[in-house]
């Protein structure tokens, strides 16, 4: 084996050894003392970047539970981005398609979906503003250490599931608000490239919404964009 082969092969059983020091022992010549130091360091790192990143998540978890997700992330994901600002899309790819943990609580995806879109919206290539319909089963908006204080965290979904808006101004600020069913999918139809025209979007609005009269349907809709755009939803 060559010297270069060598070194990625330690390089390898290193990297292994620090994602899970249960399951790969480390590289032999290497202090323990020092291991511990590298051991806490990689993951106090990624811990305290996703605590920034994921402020909601962090304030309802215990130590323990946090320190568990944080580790589960940094052990079983293969992150494909070396970018610090990417890694929260990572985890909360992570969290949404490979976690199964029984003791997640069952808004725990969609909470992490919801706080990572604020990061994404932010470094966003689109055209200020931009707005983002999002819908979630859980009411990820109102989740947090206050929601804790007052009352249980939801353990069911509701009945009916929450539109959000969430936006970049002009102002690079980034806001939401709820948004009915209708206006979430007015926003979708009006990306929709087979629907040219604001009268082809109200024509296919007005058949999935079973609206038998067209012409008021347009003065709704225009009613809506008008107050969309005053409040910098759109432009």
């Amino acid at each position: 084996m060559s010297y270069e082969q060598q070194l990625r092969e330690q390089q390898l059983q290193f990297a292994n050894h620090l994602r899970n020091p249960a399951l790969f022992p480390a590289p032999a010549g290497i202090e323990e003392r020092r291991l511990e130091v590298y051991r806490k360091l990689f993951i106090s790192n990624i811990g305290n970047l996703l605590a920034n990143t994921f402020p909601v998540i962090r304030s309802i978890l215990s130590d323990e539970q946090w320190q568990t997700l944080v580790r589960d992330f940094y052990t079983q994901h293969r992150c494909d981005t070396p970018l610090f600002p990417y890694i929260a899309g990572e985890f909360a790819d992570y969290v949404l398609n490979e976690r199964h943990a029984a003791g997640d609580y069952p808004f725990l995806a969609e909470l992490a979906q919801y706080e990572w879109s604020e990061i994404a919206l932010r470094h966003s290539d689109e055209a200020l503003p931009i707005c983002w319909p999002l819908v979630f089963r859980f009411p990820v908006h109102r989740i947090g250490a206050s929601y804790l204080l007052q009352q249980d965290l939801p353990q069911q979904a509701p009945e009916a599931p929450t539109y959000l808006l969430m936006y970049r101004r002009s102002d690079e600020q980034i806001k939401f608000m709820e948004s009915s069913a209708a206006t979430f999918r007015l926003l979708q139809l009006l990306d929709d490239e087979a629907l040219p025209t604001l009268q082809d979007v109200c024509a296919q609005l007005a058949v999935e919404m079973l609206h038998p009269d067209i012409l008021a349907l347009q003065t709704m809709v225009q009613d809506t964009l008008q107050q969309l755009r005053q409040a910098g939803v759109i432009k």
